[in-house]
């Protein structure tokens, strides 16, 4: 009978625990269900999102690929940029140094103005001192003129005076012969 209780009581134990199995198989196979549908869902949505990313991770490379043509053309106009840049560097270097011969250049010719307007001062000046030495020249020119004219009309009064007195001396020296000569006849007469 201890034998039948235990056999019942293990029967009993076994029943308890098919019946548990048999709920957990069936809560399992259950929930396994929902959740391999719902795996499944998650699954198709994974694809669908899996799918997304390799369309956008294949329009994100061809962005790249574009912007590495981009940055290659962009490259490309950079260095030929940077030529040009250096041939403008190299002709503004080239112009300043122009400049700094042309504004030497300006200061010689400055310097020279300079100089030759001392020169051209001092030249006016000379001018005008010998203008003034001329004039003075001149009218003691004018004065020395009218001194001679004066002096010939004076030396041809005198000339004339000096030959009028001559004629009057030949005519007194004739007139002095011949009363020397009527005195010595009357001399002779007288003898």
């Amino acid at each position: 009978e201890e034998e039948q209780e235990s056999k019942s009581d293990v029967m009993r134990q076994l029943s308890r625990a098919n019946a548990e199995a048999q709920s957990w198989r069936s809560k399992y196979e259950g929930e396994g269900m929902a959740r391999a549908e719902e795996l499944e869902d998650a699954k198709r949505k994974l694809m669908a999102k899996l799918q997304e990313a390799e369309q956008e991770a294949e329009t994100a490379n061809s962005k790249v690929s574009q912007l590495e043509k981009g940055k290659s053309r962009l490259q490309g106009e950079l260095e030929d940029l940077m030529v040009d840049v250096e041939r403008s560097n190299a002709a503004a270097n080239n112009l300043e140094k122009k400049q700094r011969q042309f504004d030497k250049t300006v200061a010689e010719w400055n310097s020279r103005v300079r100089d030759l307007q001392g020169e051209l001062e001092n030249s006016q000046k000379e001018a005008r001192s010998y203008s003034a030495e001329l004039y003075r020249t001149k009218a003691q020119f004018e004065e020395s003129n009218d001194t001679i004219e004066s002096l010939k009309r004076e030396n041809k009064n005198l000339a004339d005076e000096i030959h009028e007195l001559t004629d009057q001396l030949s005519e007194g020296g004739r007139s002095v012969h011949e009363v020397e000569k009527a005195r010595r006849r009357l001399e002779m007469e007288k003898e």
